[in-house]
């Protein structure tokens, strides 16, 4: 007896695994590291605060901002008041308005540059290395640490052109690693590069794979199986 039976195709192909999301911690303002809130290698949580710049000059900036803002708020009043008795023109009303607008945004900008002496996490992971200590002077833009998420993890591949038609978003993929023999790590297919790269005629495609016990890291070599 003969039997007519779909026999699955698998393609192979190697790749690299990437942090789900990852991020270089960098300050938006220059500042004296007061405090370093983290230890190298641990999981932070989102909103966390990471690393603290001397705020002793931002603290001071908001207090002349707000007392600026008092003052202008009473001049607007007067003015609103004389105006209402026709002692002032309408010009010095508005013109005290204005004033007083321009004082609120300098609480508003203020505010927001004492905020930035904290930095925060942005997201979940595991906190890396970090190149600065306490008392350091930072500029803005200098890396402090690298945040890395890696459950799940991310891994990116290629296939050839011809196989266009056999790879799909949501395709079950089978993950390996040279430095983890044995293992093996299901995941599946979450995205595919729209444009087909020219030199090698691949497909670059990207899967997903739960990494719990977060034995793999990013940037290993791995080797993917598409069923």
């Amino acid at each position: 007896r003969v039997l007519t039976a779909a026999v699955p195709q698998v393609i192979t192909a190697v790749g690299s695994l990437r942090s789900d999301e990852s991020v270089t911690l960098r300050p938006e303002v220059a500042g004296r590291i007061t405090a370093i809130t983290f230890r190298e290698g641990e999981r932070v949580t989102k909103g966390d605060t990471l690393v603290r710049l001397d705020p002793s000059i931002s603290a001071a900036d908001v207090q002349q901002a707000r007392a600026n803002l008092t003052l202008a708020q009473s001049k607007y009043d007067r003015a609103v008041d004389l105006a209402a008795r026709s002692f002032i023109s309408g010009q010095a009303k508005d013109e005290a308005k204005n004033n007083l607008e321009v004082a609120q945004a300098a609480v508003a900008l203020a505010t927001a540059k004492l905020a930035k002496t904290e930095l925060k996490a942005p997201f979940s992971g595991l906190i890396g290395l970090r190149v600065v200590s306490v008392g350091d002077y930072v500029k803005e833009g200098a890396d402090l640490v690298n945040l890395e998420s890696i459950d799940p993890l991310k891994v990116d591949f290629r296939v050839p052109e011809t196989f266009l038609r056999q790879v799909q978003v949501g395709q079950a993929v089978q993950v390996t690693l040279d430095a983890l023999p044995g293992k093996a790590y299901d995941g599946k297919v979450i995205a595919l590069n729209p444009l087909v790269d020219a030199a090698g005629r691949a497909i670059v495609a990207g899967a997903q794979v739960r990494n719990q016990d977060t034995a793999l890291r990013p940037g290993m070599f791995a080797r993917v199986r598409l069923i």
